[in-house]
């Protein structure tokens, strides 16, 4: 699950931040090490300068450390097709980021977080995928964050 080194220098920090702790997340979830080895790898090797740091720190600690509450929230928002522990880790790993950082960072607009979100789900997978993302965050926001989206 990585990202070509020439699309992370274009990259905006906030963004970088978010991808790489989406894919910080999956190598936890995938039994890659304790949240600070992982942390630690990313810091020296795979986390470029120009990432925000500190929102990515922010993000891993956060949502594992939050995992059995936001899985609460994003089970009911699936079908009895998808369920969570049987869905793509990488998914796993954007829908739990994305709900986190919807209940953490009050002060960033919903509709930015939702677009970064599908964004990122779109560097890794098809439509299909996409539109899946897209539909479990978009239901989500409107439950975490009433009246932030329009239509």
């Amino acid at each position: 699950m990585d990202i070509s080194e020439e699309t992370l220098p274009a990259m905006k920090p906030k963004v970088e931040a978010r991808l790489s702790a989406v894919q910080a997340l999956f190598q936890i979830d995938q039994g890659g090490g304790s949240v600070e080895r992982v942390l630690g790898q990313f810091a020296e090797h795979r986390l470029s300068e120009t990432a925000d740091a500190e929102l990515f720190e922010k993000l891993v600690r956060g949502t594992i450390g939050s995992t059995a509450l936001l899985d609460q929230k994003i089970a009911p928002a699936l079908t009895a097709k998808w369920k969570l522990e049987r869905i793509d880790a990488t998914l796993r790993a954007i829908l739990r980021c994305g709900v986190f950082e919807m209940i953490d960072a009050t002060e960033t607009p919903a509709p930015v977080l939702l677009e970064a979100y599908v964004d990122i789900a779109a560097a890794f997978f098809d439509d299909k995928d996409v539109a899946f993302v897209n539909a479990v965050l978009d239901r989500l926001t409107r439950d975490i964050r009433p009246g932030s989206l329009v239509g």
